[in-house]
């Protein structure tokens, strides 16, 4: 049972069964790659979502405060003008 043909065949077999335990633990190591790959896109996807929803925030508030800017130089208009109507109306005679 100790055939030289046999001992070849199985040492070939050891052989392959060793490069397909190397192929699958490569596998298993990109796998586990792609995995941690996938949990950072989802933590920059969130972080990215965050950042729209601030920016969106800052976008309200900067166009609230250039209405009330508008607003302030309109009232500060009229009373440069009002006041100067009344020096003008001061000095007529």
């Amino acid at each position: 049972m100790n055939d030289p043909e046999t001992n070849r065949r199985f040492d070939r077999l050891e052989v392959k069964i060793d490069k397909l335990t190397e192929v699958l633990t490569n596998v298993a190591r990109v796998e586990e790659k792609l995995v941690g790959a996938d949990a950072r896109l989802k933590r920059h996807e969130f972080r990215l979502d965050e950042s729209e929803k601030k920016l969106e925030e800052v976008a309200e508030l900067a166009a609230s405060n250039a209405n009330t800017a508008k607003f302030g130089s309109a009232v500060l208009a009229s009373v440069w003008t009002a006041g100067l109507g009344y020096i003008v109306y001061l000095f007529r005679d």
